[in-house]
């Protein structure tokens, strides 16, 4: 729903538009340059200060050397790798100055392209400065939350503008950043020298490899090796609001160590990077996080527990296998409409069921041959995202393959009607699709190839560093050079399907079947914890927080025939103030012969409403449950990889 405001307009501003734009401003419509493959003349200095942690407030500098006097237009990102949509923060941009030789210049934006701007640049002129003073996120707001009092991570692709008119590869720049007394900081950016008066100068280097390389920057930070092989190094740096909560075991940092290994034995030993840096918050605020880049991630998990309550707060614990696969998936083996030369330049999100898809499936597997997931934490987790997908009732009206797009369309998300909308469905369905493909291979083969050959074949040879580009065609081909099969048939028959059922076949072919029952696993019940809420998708057909607020409702569910949707709130249940063990309690009894419908107290719409809930089959929550008589396909998956897979 989008707010509408009621604006009062100038009656200056009516009197320009019937009166015609200025010439300058009609010739600027949709006037971006489009990127050469040329070098830019000169080099980018940019300094960015980020000490100002009580105000949330990042300045930037840049000096940008001309390509002569005329027009010259600079732009922020916008369509940024690796975040499927339009998405650069435009909206948090502030305090633009553009200087000359020490005077102001006056600039202009792009009423097309709102995140270029332009300007004229007199003759003599060799450089502009441009700065920036603005704050970063705040709660509430549109975009994620960047500052903390003890963390902050900088993107600077929120905060860079680039020359139009080039292709971001072939634009250098020399950054430095100035950080707060005490503070740390981590990057897979290459350092020029050590940090002088909190000032960290980095390595000259390329516009696009600067965007791909977010900093992570701290009070309290620990980095610990995970693979110290010279030729490409791996470091994981972890930072927190609290010391105590970087204090890793030796037997969790091993799990991260087996990773890299794991990793290795599933691509071969052509790593994508000259060395990677696993970049990792451990902030409440700034939450769940995961983002990749070809030589970091950018990763914020749920709170502190990562290390410290390993054990109990566990769903998330595959988010570092993800982006690592993303450095070969994505980031050097890239659809080749996700490739651009500039930020301006619309991505298409068409082959998201292999870059997102299959990295989810990849990263679960690694996780589990690694042991950051236990192998019934896996087959938990799987049964959530069977269960998920069957419960999808969007599927009777838009494909999986559709579904790509989601974030171009929506990239704020909190829709309230994921069911029926269909989200991010990609992802995980997509990896449900590629366990199909995994297994289907296995079965086809009698066991001597899987997917890991196709991974190694397709993703692991030896190739350039840089990005290489594929085509469905390309992705079909490489299947086929594994295992000979109507591959593009069989794809197509899963990603177009409109009405048909959930791909659950990979289960079955992996030797388990999804079923449920009246207990939630170990894995559906950390995963509500970690999301704080409560979830009853399977039985009354919602999704609530804590306080019974309901965050989804399941379309055409029990609850939505009730008259419960997302945005309500549910005060009492049976006559007693709304509490989740409460709900649950009821959802039993009305599951006794004879009994009664629940009796709900909702809060919708600023009025108090009596509804009653005619649902009486009890508790469901998912499971997988081993198929008698067939092979366990999905044991041998998730099965570590030794040394001689290599």
């Amino acid at each position: 729903m989008i707010a509408r405001t009621l604006f009062v307009v100038p009656l200056f501003v009516v009197t320009l538009a019937l009166a015609g734009a200025p010439p300058a401003l009609a010739a600027a419509v949709g006037d971006v340059p489009r990127p050469a493959d040329r070098d830019y003349p000169g080099v980018i200095d940019m300094s960015l200060d980020v000490t100002d942690v009580a105000r949330h407030v990042y300045r930037t500098v840049e000096t940008i050397p001309t390509p002569g006097p005329g027009p010259m237009t600079l732009s922020l990102p916008k369509w940024i790798p690796g975040e499927h949509s339009p998405s650069g923060q435009i909206a948090l941009m502030a305090g633009f100055k553009v200087t000359a030789d020490g005077r102001p210049l006056a600039w202009r934006r792009d009423p097309v392209e709102m995140t270029a701007f332009h300007i004229d640049v007199p003759a003599g002129v060799k450089a502009v400065t441009v700065s920036l003073e603005q704050q970063s996120a705040q709660p509430g707001g549109p975009v994620r939350i960047a500052v903390t009092p003890h963390l902050m991570v900088v993107k600077w692709t929120a905060m860079t503008l680039y020359p139009a008119g080039y292709r971001v590869s072939r634009i250098p720049i020399r950054a430095s950043v100035k950080i707060p007394p005490g503070w740390t900081l981590a990057t897979a950016l290459d350092r020029d020298g050590g940090a002088v008066d909190g000032v960290t100068r980095f390595a000259a280097t390329d516009v696009e490899t600067l965007m791909d390389s977010p900093v992570y920057v701290g009070e309290h930070e620990r980095s610990f090796d995970l693979d110290a092989n010279p030729a490409s190094p791996v470091r994981l740096h972890v930072f927190a609001d609290n010391p105590d909560d970087l204090a890793a075991s030796p037997e969790i940092l091993e799990k991260h160590r087996e990773l890299i290994r794991q990793a290795d034995r599933l691509f071969g030993p052509s790593r994508r990077f000259a060395h990677y840096d696993f970049l990792l918050s451990l902030n409440e605020q700034i939450g769940y996080l995961g983002a990749e880049h070809l030589s970091s991630s950018e990763n914020g998990y749920y709170g502190p527990g990562y290390f410290t309550d390993w054990a109990g707060l566990f769903s998330g614990h595959d988010i570092l296998a993800h982006e690592y696969v993303h450095s070969w998936n994505g980031k050097h083996k890239r659809p080749a409409d996700l490739s651009t030369q500039d930020y301006t330049e619309p991505m298409g999100n068409s082959l998201l069921w292999v870059y997102e898809g299959l990295s989810e499936y990849w990263g679960d597997t690694l996780a589990t041959r690694t042991g950051l997931y236990t192998g019934s934490q896996m087959r938990e987790r799987l049964a959530l995202i069977a269960a998920n997908a069957q419960a999808t009732p969007g599927r009777a009206w838009r494909s999986l393959a559709d579904t790509t797009n989601a974030y171009i369309m929506n990239s704020a998300g909190d829709l309230g009607a994921t069911s029926w909308v269909r989200g991010l469905d990609y992802y995980e369905e997509g990896q449900l699709v590629w366990l199909d493909v995994d297994t289907l291979i296995r079965e086809q083969s009698q066991g001597r190839r899987s997917l890991d050959d196709f991974a190694r074949a397709f993703f692991g040879r030896p190739e350039p560093r840089g990005v290489s580009t594929y085509a469905e065609d390309d992705v079909v081909a490489a299947l086929n050079q594994v295992q000979p099969y109507d591959w593009k048939g069989f794809l197509h028959a899963r990603l177009d399907a409109v009405g048909g059922a959930a791909p659950l076949d990979g289960l079955a072919r992996g030797g388990w079947t999804l079923s449920f029952d009246d207990q939630p696993s170990d894995y559906y019940t950390a995963y509500e914890t970690a999301q704080g809420v409560t979830i009853l998708t399977y039985s009354v057909g919602l999704q609530l927080s804590a306080d019974g607020t309901v965050k989804e409702t399941l379309w055409n569910g029990p609850g939505f025939q009730a008259g419960v949707i997302s945005g309500d709130q549910i005060l009492a249940v049976d006559g007693a103030p709304y509490a989740p063990d409460r709900f649950k309690a009821a959802i039993r009894a009305a599951a006794r012969p004879g009994a009664p419908p629940i009796a709900l107290v909702v809060k919708a719409d600023g009025q108090i409403r009596n509804l009653s809930l005619d649902y009486h089959g009890g508790p469901r929550y998912p499971h997988l449950t081993r198929k008698a008589g067939t092979p366990d396909r999905l044991d041998q998956i998730l099965a570590p990889r030794g040394a001689a897979a290599q």
